[in-house]
């Protein structure tokens, strides 16, 4: 067994240049430092952002679109920067009973560059399509820290509930809340309230969320009694959510406050609305806030990346996300945790649609910005971390050369202009994926870092040097919950002997690697 001194020497040995938490001083808006991990302050609050879907391009496409550069977004300024595998279990879409890991991730083949001859261009491309995470499993291994199959909503391989993150620090006293752009029964906020066999039980999804008693706040759409253009239906539609679990909630007989207008969102938000107990809220539209409107209903509106109006009686996640940071911040005297996920962007993603996906990623970034102000106004960065992750990649946007040129950028052509954009799949991938932190605990990362890929450095081979993104490092999925309660002091602990082991060995993880402690004891500094 190696022990913990050696395994943080072998580490360092391996890491060579660890970027230090401290002093990292920080422009506006932020202006933060990010305290030394010896001394970090607990983090009473815990935001996380989950763009679901976002490749490496998605993040790029915003930011030129809105700001003519990338830099300009808030969480370029946080200190922690790192990649991060997202490789489920295996590729079944039920529990198989073995619990063997079937997959992992290559970061040589990842960046491969030879010609493939075919329509995968180049055989890193090729190698990404495979052996990806639905959105199930891969909310399941951010929330619970268990890889499982592809389906699962805290579900291991042996059909076994698993205990995820939300259960544990309300358990603890803390307030929590999981919002999202699509249904709040969908895979991703259905994994921080929920546990279920199947992502696409959304009733009994939707029950255990009213009735378990794990949030303080959701909000999603999915709203039975509107279309995607938010205009009323006749008949309900019940994908998401019964017509009685609505009636219920409406009703006030719930246990839950209710809101369902945008004037009501934009009330909590503005603090003109404020409510004792549990908070839900559904959107005036059907599957999305946005991404799924028509333009021939709503017509043209060319400031707008998809040249379409916005449905103009629904909130965007911006809103949504402050009413829930509102009322959290209120609702326990301990602290708070929030999942604020960007859905849509998944959705647009797999349309390869570069107008809205931009849109959806915009928006989510906004909401980041809206989380900073917040900490910067009413909080502090002594208290309150903030992550910005995915779950996994999606539709592989890169250059418009990008079939002859491996792994070129998204090509910038300026503020307010779609960029231009070569997209490669239509669904998920299994490429590392993008990480950023700051607050207290973010340096806890540091702990988990299993391996360094070149391509997240400088471009593999040099080729994608636009990505620039950090010197390598990367985690994997599953130490996301254990760093956030490691952070908040109340349970996780270092990777465990073997997966260390593997990592030295250039293996990376097994399923037991980083396995969380359940017992929640108070962590000492």
């Amino acid at each position: 067994m190696i022990s913990r001194p050696l395994r943080a020497s072998l580490a360092l040995a391996l890491l060579t240049t660890v970027v230090p938490a401290s002093a990292q001083t920080l422009s506006a808006p932020i202006a933060a430092n990010l305290p030394a991990s010896a001394s970090a302050p607990r983090a009473k609050n815990v935001i996380l952002f989950i763009s679901d879907g976002a490749s490496w391009g998605t993040w790029d496409m915003a930011s030129y679109w809105e700001y003519g550069a990338k830099g300009m977004q808030p969480y370029d300024l946080f200190a922690v920067k790192l990649g991060m595998t997202t490789y489920p279990l295996n590729t079944s879409t039920t529990p198989t009973g073995t619990g063997i890991p079937q997959v992992s991730y290559d970061p040589v083949k990842a960046w491969a560059e030879t010609s493939t001859g075919d329509s995968n261009f180049f055989a890193g491309y090729q190698y990404v399509k495979q052996n990806y995470p639905d959105s199930a499993a891969a909310g399941t291994a951010i929330a619970s820290g268990v890889k499982t199959y592809n389906n699962a909503i805290n579900f291991d391989d042996f059909a076994n509930a698993v205990p995820f993150i939300t259960q544990d620090l309300k358990a603890l006293g803390y307030a929590t809340g999981a919002i999202s752009s699509v249904p709040f029964s969908h895979a991703t906020p259905a994994a921080f309230g929920a546990q279920n066999i199947s992502r696409n039980n959304y009733h009994q999804i939707t029950e255990q969320m009213l009735t378990s008693g794990t949030l303080d706040v959701v909000m999603g759409g999915g709203h039975p009694w509107f279309n995607n253009n938010g205009v009323a239906r006749t008949t309900p539609s019940t994908t998401y959510m019964s017509v009685a679990q609505y009636d219920l909630l409406k009703s006030g007989s719930s246990g839950f406050n209710f809101i369902e207008t945008k004037a009501e969102f934009e009330a909590l938000a503005a603090g003109t609305l404020s409510f004792t107990g549990p908070v839900w809220g559904i959107a005036p539209v059907q599957a999305t806030l946005q991404a799924n409107r028509s333009d021939a209903v709503l017509g043209a509106d060319p400031a707008n990346p998809s040249g379409v109006k916005f449905i103009d009686t629904v909130p965007t996640l911006v809103t949504m996300t402050v009413g829930a940071i509102n009322h959290l911040s209120t609702a326990s005297d301990k602290g708070f945790f929030l999942m604020v996920e960007g859905g849509a962007v998944d959705w647009m993603a797999h349309g390869n649609n570069t107008g809205r996906i931009i849109e959806e990623q915009v928006d989510f970034n906004r909401s980041i910005s809206a989380a900073v102000n917040w900490v910067n106004t009413n909080s502090s960065w002594d208290e309150t971390l903030i992550i910005v992750l995915t779950d996994h990649g999606n539709g592989m946007p890169m250059g418009p050369n990008s079939d002859t040129i491996p792994f070129q950028p998204i090509e910038n052509r300026g503020a307010g202009v779609l960029p231009g954009v070569r997209w490669h799949y239509g669904t998920h991938t299994n490429e590392n994926t993008l990480l950023w932190a700051h607050g207290a605990g973010a340096e806890h990362f540091y702990d988990f870092v299993v391996g360094i890929d070149p391509g997240l450095a400088n471009g593999f081979g040099g080729t994608f040097a636009g990505l620039g993104f950090n010197d390598g490092r990367y985690i994997d999925n599953t130490a996301v919950s254990t760093v956030i309660e490691r952070a908040m002091g109340v349970g996780g602990v270092v990777p465990e002997p073997a997966s260390w082991a593997l990592m030295i060995a250039g293996f990376g993880i097994v399923g037991a690697g980083l396995r969380r402690r359940r017992a929640l004891e108070t962590v000492t500094a």
